[in-house]
């Protein structure tokens, strides 16, 4: 008898055999499949031929089914069934049991000032799992598409700095407003307010966020022919509330991180004296993930959480 390598017979033959040993009939195999009566009878004869055995042979008005045919009849079957199972169940994902780890890349002053709050949140609904939380930095796109990192949180404004290609998927979370932050009795604040004119000659502050060329801020004073003096460079808008609450430095922050300064009685916060865009932040992930059970979740947990009243 001559052998027959596996992968020498198409899964659509395959399905033929399994019909036909179901039905013991061209015809009503050929309505399981959806196929017309030739084209099953075309599939038996090359079965046969490439399995050197009749596997099934005319015995009245019914096909019966050779020993062959009837030894890998239950086998057929099982493996059919598995990879239907393989090809339509997506993987299984219980928040209550998994160990995985979930990862978020993220500017520091969303780190600082909002996500300490998710943590209990994600460790309540998933005890076992673990979190890291990384800077914004390294070759994003690469490391979301490897699956070594699964989201990216941005801002809105560094986004093609930051190397995210077009082929990632991202989705909206949330936006708030820049304010400008100063010292408790600042000179420049009147009644709660500061004029563009005490703005651009105060000492500020820079915040050289991850991804920005340049300030927001500049951007905007640049389009109204204006230039303000920076004094102070830093990478943090957290770090900038610090410096401002112990000087006369001003800054324009995230409401976010103006609001746990406020609170802490360390700045006076007022609106900005000239139009400022949203922040606005972004989730990004690769498209191999998309539909993967515990990423979605991990994006769903993140987009519940900063849709929720703080």
């Amino acid at each position: 008898m001559n052998s027959i390598q596996p992968d020498e017979i198409e899964l659509r033959l395959l399905r033929v055999l399994d019909a036909l040993l179901e039905t013991n009939n061209i015809t009503r195999a050929a309505a399981l499949l959806g196929v017309t009566p030739s084209a099953v009878s075309h599939s038996l004869r090359e079965l046969r031929h490439r399995m050197s055995d009749p596997l099934l042979v005319r015995s009245g008005s019914r096909l019966k089914p050779t020993p062959r045919a009837s030894a890998i009849r239950p086998m057929l079957r099982e493996a059919l069934s598995e990879l239907h199972r393989v090809l339509v169940q997506s993987p299984e994902f219980d928040p209550r049991t998994t160990t995985r780890r979930f990862t978020l890349a993220v500017p520091d002053h969303i780190l600082s000032e909002h996500l300490a709050a998710l943590i209990p949140r994600l460790m309540e609904e998933a005890p076992q799992a673990s979190v890291e939380l990384r800077p914004i930095a390294g070759p994003l796109s690469e490391l979301l598409e490897s699956g070594m990192l699964d989201l990216v949180l941005t801002t809105g404004y560094g986004d093609d700095l930051l190397a995210l290609n077009s082929e990632m998927m991202r989705v909206r979370i949330f936006a708030e407003p820049f304010v400008c932050i100063a010292r408790p009795n600042h000179p420049a604040l009147v009644d709660g307010k500061i004029d563009v004119a005490s703005f651009v000659e105060c000492p500020q502050i820079l915040i050289n966020l991850p991804g920005a060329q340049k300030g927001i801020t500049d951007e905007a004073l640049h389009a109204l022919g204006l230039r303000r003096r920076v004094a102070l460079v830093l990478p943090s808008a957290t770090a900038a509330v610090q410096y401002v609450a112990n000087s006369n430095l001003i800054a324009t922050v995230p409401l976010g991180v103006a609001s746990r300064g406020k609170a802490d009685g360390l700045v006076a916060v007022v609106e900005p004296p000239i139009e400022l865009p949203l922040v606005v932040g972004f989730l990004w992930w690769h498209p191999r993930f998309h539909r993967e059970p515990a990423h979605m979740w991990w994006r769903e947990i993140l987009r519940r959480f900063f849709h929720s009243p703080t």
